[in-house]
């Protein structure tokens, strides 16, 4: 609720970026023995990365090129993510249930800004 309108966009920015890069590494854990979940998660990957492209053009219309630098771990209240060295030990339900975690935390703080602007 603190952070302004350049901070909100920041922060999505980098949050689409670390999602596209969780997703990679899932997708990387899971090559040989789950392709078609793999694949799916490089889809994933690339719809964020749009994303973030699209909300850094977004960013620079309005408010210049210089994007703050604005984390998840900067933000009291906004859920942490798992260190990506963990993925090793992960299952294939548990991270499926991580990315269906991680796409509706996104849902839910998209909503939240949305109000907040």
């Amino acid at each position: 609720s603190e952070l302004t309108a350049r901070e909100l966009l920041a922060l999505a920015i980098s949050s689409e970026e670390e999602d596209a890069r969780i997703y990679e590494a899932y997708a990387a854990r899971l090559d040989e023995a789950h392709a078609g979940t793999a694949e799916m998660l490089r889809q994933m990957a690339a719809e964020e990365r749009g994303h973030g492209a699209r909300l850094t053009a977004l960013h620079h219309e309005q408010f210049g090129p210089d994007v703050p630098l604005v984390r998840r771990q900067d933000v009291r209240g906004f859920l942490k993510r798992k260190p990506l060295w963990l993925a090793r030990t992960l299952t294939v339900p548990q991270i499926r249930a991580s990315v269906k975690s991680m796409e509706d935390e996104a849902e839910r703080f998209y909503a939240s800004a949305a109000r907040a602007c």
